[in-house]
């Protein structure tokens, strides 16, 4: 395999173009020369072009592509036919995935991930982008239920970028009990408890926002039957607080999607949120976090939780028809904020309508007791 040459500097530089549809990102490969000197005068056999295509694939593969990362390996993809083809290896991209995230290396994921038209790229284009559901309508009310048997779920947790929780979870979806019941995935043991290096040195209100800048979740959805998967987390947290019964602090990682669409209806939207709980214990260094908890459930408007056949009817649409699209980390938390709003309107709007319903009732009950008391007066005075 060629080596490549230590006096040779290879630069990727990413640059953005705008279409008319919307910015795109390729990549431009620069490769710099030996500084030159007396003995090795600039000419025209050396500009970027030549050196470029001059360079062994094998080189181009092994020193270069293999220390991108998934965004900028797609970027270089983009760059030229070669650097296309030399983009699809897969051993590149299910290097970029088990970097991203370990849990995918479990043999379960894996078996899931060859069954995809292009394995790990077609995994990667699936989870990477920020999952927006928002547009989304299901049928909830449909008698078939979800042609999915299995959901493989691939969790991965990072405190400041670093691995604190990996794991992987599958569970059967088409049991009359799985159906029927509230749904919620639980990855730790209600008696256990996961202990971590995280160490709260610092006040409760500030904490809660350190932990929403620094902890960050990944929870993966994988369909094997249809081939397709997601990533229903918002990555970034949307909310953190703290529990005042059982003094854990809660971090939530809430994604919005589409319900029955129905206007007015508690299922109109619904709420995929994924939450991560930590206990404290005070050691010397300060109070030591553990994670108790790690779960996903589904919830309507008014909080209440979805049953397993709902749930498996969004989270089915969401993974083969949910828009990938590149986002910020805060604009999660933006979504979350508006689905807030949205949900205290219609929870006003309900309130109003109840008052409503409240008065006109009363009033009608005065109306008939005047009436029944008149009618009895009026016999009284007749007699």
């Amino acid at each position: 395999m060629p080596i490549l040459p230590q006096n040779l500097t290879v630069t990727l530089v990413l640059y953005k173009t705008s279409q008319s549809f919307s910015p795109f990102y390729k990549a431009l490969i620069k490769i710099m020369p030996p500084p030159y000197s007396s003995h090795h005068p600039p000419s025209a056999a050396d500009d970027d072009g030549d050196a470029i295509v001059a360079l062994h694939s094998d080189i181009l593969q092994t020193h270069i592509l293999t220390r991108l990362d998934g965004a900028a390996l797609i970027s270089a993809a983009s760059a030229s036919s070669r650097f296309r083809r030399l983009s699809s290896e897969d051993q590149l991209w299910r290097r970029v995935c088990s970097t991203s995230w370990p849990s995918t290396t479990h043999p379960r994921v894996q078996q899931a991930i060859y069954a995809f038209p292009s394995e790990h790229r077609s995994f990667f284009s699936d989870v990477f982008p920020v999952l927006d559901c928002r547009s989304l309508r299901c049928d909830l009310n449909r008698s078939s239920s979800s042609s999915t048997s299995e959901l493989i779920s691939a969790v991965d947790i990072h405190y400041k970028d670093k691995l604190l929780f990996s794991k992987v979870h599958s569970i059967e979806t088409k049991t009359n009990w799985f159906l029927g019941s509230p749904f919620r995935v639980d990855l730790i043991d209600p008696k256990d408890s996961i202990p971590s290096p995280i160490r709260r040195t610092e006040k409760y209100e500030d904490w809660l926002g350190h932990l929403e800048e620094n902890l960050t979740v990944s929870w993966i959805v994988i369909d094997p039957i249809k081939n397709r998967a997601a990533n229903i987390s918002s990555r970034q947290a949307v909310k953190a607080r703290w529990q005042w019964l059982s003094g854990d602090i809660e971090v939530e990682y809430t994604t919005v999607m589409g319900g029955d669409g129905s206007i007015g209806s508690a299922e109109e939207m619904v709420e995929c949120a994924v939450v991560v709980s930590c206990g404290e214990k005070e050691e010397e260094e300060g109070m030591e976090m553990s994670v108790r908890e790690v779960s996903m459930r589904m919830l309507d408007m008014e909080g209440k939780h979805l049953k397993g056949k709902e749930s498996m009817e969004i989270l089915g649409e969401a993974m083969e028809r949910g828009k990938r699209i590149r986002g910020e980390k805060w604009e999660g938390k933006l979504r979350f904020r508006e689905y807030e709003e949205r949900r205290r309107l219609r929870k006003a709007r309900k309130e109003r309508t109840e008052n409503a319903l409240d008065m006109l009732c009363i009033f009608t009950g005065i109306a008939i007791l005047f009436s029944f008391c008149s009618f009895f007066l009026f016999l009284f005075l007749s007699t």
